[in-house]
C-alpha cells in the first residue's frame, strides 16, 4: 500500500477527548472482540493437523509395541497417556494467543458511511460521532517505538482455501464478510504472557482488557471529522470540546464530506 493511503478511526467524542487529554492510544484485548472467529484457523489447517496427529499416534503405537524387544528404544516409549491430548492442546494455545494480544483497529481508504453507523452512536443516535483521519505512513511512524505489528487485515473464506503459513496469521485475518471494514490493525502481542500460558493448567493472571501506550494525537492526525449525521449543535459541541482539550487542533476539525451541509444534494 502507498504510504499516503488514508486511514480512519471512528470513535465517540468522549473517546477522542480522552485520547487527547491522556496522550495515549488505547488497545483492546483481542479475545474481547465480538467476532468469535478471532484467532481461529481455516479448515485446511484442521485437516493438516488431523493427518499429523494420526501419523504421530500410529508411530507412537508402533514404538510402544516393539520397545520392550529393543532396549535402545525404551526411552521413546510412553507408558501412560499424556494428561492433555493433542487436539485439546492446540485449541487451547490458539485461544491463548487472543488472550495475549491487544489491537487498535483502523480503516483504510475513503470515508465509509457504513462504518459511521457501525462504530458511532453519540447521543444515542446511530452514526453520530467523530473520526480521526491520517495516513498509513504517519500512523505507522507514530507507533514505531511500541513494537507493534502494523498490518492490513486479510479477508478470506475459512471453510475453504489454503492453510495459514505464519504463526501470527490467525490474528491478522478475518472472514470475507467483514471486507467492507478495510481494517488496518495495530497489534501488540505479549510473547512472555503467551509463553506463560503454554503449560497446561498454568496459573497466569489475565492481561487487562485494555492497554494504553504513549501517543500524541496532535502529532499525527490530519483531520478530526464530524459525522455526516451530526446536527449543528453536535458539530458545535465537537469544535468546542476539541478546542478546549487542545487549541492547536481547532482548525483540524472539519465536517464530513458526506454531510449535506458540506455538499448539498442536487435534484
Amino acid at each position: 500500500m502507498s504510504g499516503d493511503t488514508p486511514v480512519w478511526r471512528y470513535l465517540t467524542l468522549s473517546a477522542v477527548i480522552a485520547t487527547i487529554e491522556k496522550r495515549q492510544l488505547r488497545l483492546t484485548r483481542v479475545d474481547g472482540f465480538p467476532d468469535p472467529f478471532e484467532g481461529s484457523v481455516p479448515q485446511q489447517d484442521i485437516d493438516n493437523q488431523e493427518l499429523l496427529f494420526r501419523g504421530a499416534a500410529s508411530q507412537q503405537a508402533m514404538i510402544n509395541s516393539v520397545a520392550a524387544w529393543y532396549p535402545g528404544m525404551q526411552g521413546w516409549a510412553i507408558s501412560k497417556p499424556p494428561d492433555e491430548d493433542s487436539w485439546s492442546r492446540i485449541t487451547r494455545l490458539r485461544r491463548a494467543k487472543t488472550r495475549s494480544a491487544h489491537a487498535s483497529c483502523w480503516s483504510m481508504g475513503d470515508e465509509s458511511e457504513p462504518l459511521w453507523r457501525a462504530f458511532c452512536a453519540d447521543n444515542d443516535c446511530r452514526g453520530v460521532g467523530v473520526a480521526l483521519r491520517t495516513t498509513l505512513d504517519r500512523l505507522a511512524e507514530s507507533v514505531a517505538a511500541h513494537d507493534f505489528y502494523v498490518s492490513p487485515i486479510n479477508y478470506r473464506l475459512y471453510h475453504e482455501g489454503p492453510a495459514f503459513t505464519d504463526e501470527m496469521d490467525s490474528l491478522l485475518h478475518k472472514r470475507l464478510g467483514f471486507e467492507a471494514e478495510h481494517e488496518l490493525r495495530l497489534l501488540k502481542f505479549d510473547q512472555a504472557h503467551y509463553n506463560a500460558l503454554v503449560p497446561k493448567d498454568a496459573s497466569v493472571s489475565e492481561l487487562p482488557e485494555h492497554i494504553c501506550v504513549d501517543w500524541v494525537l496532535s502529532d499525527m492526525i490530519d483531520e478530526i471529522v464530524v459525522s455526516p449525521y451530526a446536527d449543528e449543535n453536535y458539530e458545535n459541541l465537537v469544535r468546542h470540546d476539541i478546542s478546549a482539550a487542545d487549541p492547536s487542533l481547532a482548525d483540524r476539525v472539519v465536517l464530513s464530506e458526506l454531510h449535506e451541509r458540506r455538499d448539498h444534494p442536487r435534484f
